[in-house]
């Protein structure tokens, strides 16, 4: 059994793929809808073209619906095209989109099994040998509707023949078409768009065109009177080897599934890599939200058929002048969801500031294999871990990356010396206090410390005065000197502390450092 995927207009697909948001441009809007049952070339509202601007002499490609009922057909010239359709939307073919559509069609069908292989431009095999039929056709369903979603429609075909396969979802878009047992209709019954048609039937409504064959196969057979691959695959196998030679056994072999297609079994790339260099330059955010979006879903269909999931990510925009600007973002919890990745992503992008328009753009992702983890008893995880950390990077665009995480002391007793770590994706519990290590009256901190005057007679502090705390001094103990860091250009601190008793009550902490005196707390 087999299955080909197969998009329909490669390039103008992908062309449109890489514009769905434009809006009013020559009339052309694409409507993105997942519960749309037509397929997306069917929703797009304009005449649009694709021409390869590399051509020496650029002629029409491909077209919409709407273009071809204006008479522009393949191999018109522009000028051409432009005379018989008013307002008429032209595109350049782009290698890098068809690489992109065809790299996540790749991926979509690596889903059903890893027998798979490129067939064609826009076209992917799949050996869906040791598969479990049903789960594999609703799979074919799904696939339909994701990639519905992403504004690119495929046809699939699923038969026990390759060529049939082939023929199927050339005859279908949006749409799985099963070709072959009844069985079929009954796992297509719970997918989205399936079908199912005998085999006989479905080879009745092809023409001996539809599959490659010589020209003199295809003459011998027009004056036998057979034009259908239907009649033709009815002939016994014997009487077309005995009549027709080796190349006509070969074909009624393909046609009816006798013939076996090896597929090796394929492996995803290894780097989860996307880059698109820009026609013209970039000196807006939109443009590389949209494409950075195009990035994501590729890759999160890649991660999810490889049981992937992604761990860090990086962002390199390549400026027309200057260096580049990277940004980079370790995730708070692996995860191959394309929105929570674009979220946080993109709050990033929107904070960057450039010297110069972006040239190329570039998204890396390091990734794991997906592992489940269970929380302990007691632990407990952010309800959204992902929503945490994008609001985390919009307060860091504020106040600076350096002021954002949690608190952690520095173990070079300076008091109150700390420094920002990020935040665990899940909350430990809270371990017991170890009170064995504690020894004394505590101190309760004022925060910020009082300004204070002290009076010296020798060295001892004799009189203390600042907000809230004035008197003489009736004890004192010190003084204790604390240094840390002088071998460092900057962050290095000195500062001498007193414990003293006023005559009218209370014991308090006095010190000096270079911001002067302060009453640093009360015991």
């Amino acid at each position: 059994m087999y299955a080909v995927l197969h998009v329909p207009r490669l390039a103008l697909q992908a062309v449109l793929s890489m514009a769905l948001d434009e809006v009013g441009v020559g009339g052309l809007r694409g409507v993105r809808s997942e519960a749309a049952p037509e397929p997306y070339l069917d929703r797009v509202e304009g005449a649009v073209v694709v021409v390869d601007a590399e051509a020496k002499k650029p002629v029409v490609l491909e077209m919409t619906e709407m273009a071809a009922k204006e008479g522009v057909v393949v191999g018109l010239s522009i000028p051409q095209a432009l005379a018989r359709c008013e307002g008429l939307v032209v595109k350049h073919r782009s290698d890098q989109a068809e690489r992109m559509v065809e790299e996540l069609l790749f991926a979509m069908a690596y889903s059903l099994s890893p027998r798979v292989e490129m067939d064609g431009a826009g076209r992917v095999l799949v050996d869906l040998r040791g598969a479990k039929i049903e789960e594999a056709i609703a799979r074919c369903g799904e696939i339909v509707g994701e990639l519905a979603a992403m504004g690119l429609t495929v046809g699939i075909g699923v038969a026990e023949s390759w060529v049939v396969a082939g023929l199927a979802a050339r005859a279908v878009e949006g749409r799985v078409l099963c070709v072959g047992p009844c069985f079929a209709l009954r796992a297509s019954q719970g997918s989205r768009g399936a079908r199912s048609v005998e085999v006989g039937a479905f080879l009745a409504g092809l023409a001996l065109g539809a599959v490659e064959m010589s020209g003199a196969l295809r003459d011998v057979l027009e004056k036998w009177g057979i034009r259908s691959l239907a009649v033709f695959a009815g002939l016994k196998r014997s009487a077309v080897g005995a009549r027709l030679g080796v190349e006509g056994l070969a074909l009624w072999d393909r046609v009816t599934g006798r013939e076996e297609r090896v597929v090796a079994v394929a492996e995803l790339p290894a780097e989860f890599v996307e880059s698109w260099d820009f026609e013209y330059d970039v000196d807006s955010v939109e443009p590389l939200l949209f494409l950075l979006r195009r990035f994501l879903d590729t890759l999160g269909a890649r991660m999810r058929a490889g049981h992937k999931v992604a761990a860090f990510a990086r962002v390199e925009l390549r400026l027309a002048y200057g260096e580049p600007v990277v940004v980079e973002q370790k995730l708070p919890e692996p995860t191959s969801d394309a929105g929570a990745l674009f979220g946080l992503l993109a709050a990033r992008l929107e904070e960057v500031e450039a010297e110069s328009p972006v040239a190329a753009m570039e998204l890396r992702l390091e990734v794991a294999d997906f592992r489940e983890r269970q929380l302990g008893l007691f632990e407990s995880s952010l309800k959204n871990p992902y929503r945490f950390t994008q609001t985390l990077s919009r307060v860091a665009g504020i106040v600076g990356e350096d002021r954002v995480g949690r608190p952690v002391v520095i173990e070079d007793e300076r008091p109150d010396g700390f420094r920002m770590e990020a935040l665990p994706a899940s909350v430990p519990p809270v371990g017991e206090l170890d009170v064995g290590r504690m020894f004394g009256m505590p101190l309760r901190r004022y925060r910020p410390g009082r300004k204070a005057a002290v009076e010296f007679q020798g060295r001892m502090p004799i009189w203390i005065q600042c907000e809230g705390v004035s008197g003489f001094v009736k004890a004192v103990r010190g003084p204790w000197l604390h240094s840390g860091h002088w071998w460092e250009e900057k962050g290095s601190w000195n500062r001498v502390e007193w414990d003293v008793e006023l005559n009218k009550g209370g014991v308090y902490r006095i010190c000096k450092d270079e911001l002067g005196w302060r009453v640093e707390g009360e015991y």
